[in-house]
């Protein structure tokens, strides 16, 4: 195995808006000044990103309940809170935000911010259909501001080793990669609102099946992430029950061709209720496997520890190398996302995931909702 090298700060892929950044001297010598808008049970792990960040710090809460609002400003440390995120973006209480809403908000609230001159760092999903997601890309390109859509896996440290691993020729030339989602009977954790629960099964706010657009769009981020752009995509499961308890997309399969090569994929979800998953978070885990002209590499964890293993192996040359020396806890991607949000403001750089990257994600999910409706094939252009 060649000995990785330290990753390098590097545009990803359709970082379409980098250049229109403008970067302010004087914000090189003070810390970005962030504000949440939306105080739900994720913003415990933002929030953590703001701890010790040499680039950001966090001043300020919107959340429309007071009680919350005014209960994380404190546990956050951020100084100011409010009941409406507009009044936040007036003036110069924040030079960026953090938007952490339920799926329908993202467009306006989004459009709010960039409009009053803030950087923007967007929860996944990117919106709700294509036209909002151009709506966006276009918001985005014509400001000065940094947008990102923020999807925690990809600032994962196992994801980010396996891949360097990849980029550096560790398995050859890639050839196919599996991605198994199984969730079970959580061993501690978090209990999720059933508020949240509720309007992620809507299709109205939560846009999709929640295995498919909420969930399913971390999957739909670091498939491209690894393996490049998806071309087309075929799907099987059962997501007409709207509204209902029905209405997750699992069990579901989704397969697929990536552009520009006879490289394929899948992806296949599972609820085992039965099965036990040690978690500190959601009871749920994800292991993915790419192989390559020469080898293997698989990432044994993520959201939880399902598998006592290490988190990255490489198979190659007949050997089996396990990589433990890295940061497994999910919780430690949201500091680095944050880390990496604020970092790239000072320096004028764009961060994971540009306008252009997140759109690919959210139309491979569209197609796979779009294929298991149609029953049929469905191409990304398509869309």
């Amino acid at each position: 195995m060649k000995k990785r090298a330290p990753r390098k700060s590097r545009l990803p892929h359709g970082a379409d808006n980098a250049t229109q950044l403008t970067v302010d001297p004087a914000k090189k010598m003070e810390k970005i000044r962030v504000g949440f808008i939306g105080a739900g049970q994720i913003s415990e792990l933002h929030a953590r990103g703001y701890l010790n960040n040499p680039t950001g710090e966090l001043v300020a809460v919107a959340d429309t309940d007071p009680a919350v609002a005014d209960q994380r400003s404190t546990q956050y440390g951020a100084g100011r809170w409010f009941t409406d995120y507009r009044e936040m973006l007036e003036g110069d209480h924040v030079d960026a935000v953090e938007i952490l809403l339920p799926h329908h908000l993202h467009l306006p609230v989004t459009l709010d911010a960039l409009s009053a001159g803030k950087h923007v760092s967007l929860q996944k999903p990117m919106a709700l259909n294509m036209d909002e997601a151009r709506q966006l890309s276009r918001a985005a390109a014509s400001s000065n501001r940094l947008f990102r859509v923020f999807e925690n896996f990809r600032s994962y440290e196992p994801y980010r080793v396996a891949r360097d691993m990849i980029e550096q020729g560790d398995i050859g030339e890639t050839l196919s990669i599996r991605v198994k989602v199984v969730s079970g009977r959580g061993v501690g954790g978090w209990v999720q609102p059933e508020s949240a629960i509720k309007w992620r099964r809507n299709v109205d706010t939560g846009g999709g099946p929640p295995a498919i657009i909420d969930h399913g769009y971390h999957i739909t981020s670091i498939v491209p992430f690894f393996m490049g752009p998806v071309e087309r995509v075929h799907a099987m499961g059962d997501i007409t029950h709207a509204g209902s308890d029905r209405y997750m997309g699992v069990p579901s399969m989704v397969t697929w061709k990536h552009e520009g090569a006879e490289k394929y994929g899948s992806w296949e979800t599972v609820n085992a209720p039965e099965m036990m998953i040690r978690t500190a978070y959601y009871p749920g885990d994800e292991v993915v496997e790419i192989t390559g002209t020469r080898g293997i590499v698989w990432v044994t964890r993520c959201s939880a520890n399902l598998l006592d293993e290490a988190p990255v192996i490489l198979y190659r040359d007949g050997k089996t190398t396990r990589l433990r020396d890295m940061k497994t806890d999910w919780g430690e991607s949201f500091v680095a996302g944050a880390h990496d949000f604020t970092a790239a403001i000072v320096n004028g750089t764009q961060p994971d995931l540009s306008a252009a990257d997140a759109s690919h994600a959210l139309a491979f999910s569209l197609a796979a909702m779009k294929s298991m409706l149609d029953h049929t094939e469905v191409r990304l252009d398509e869309l």
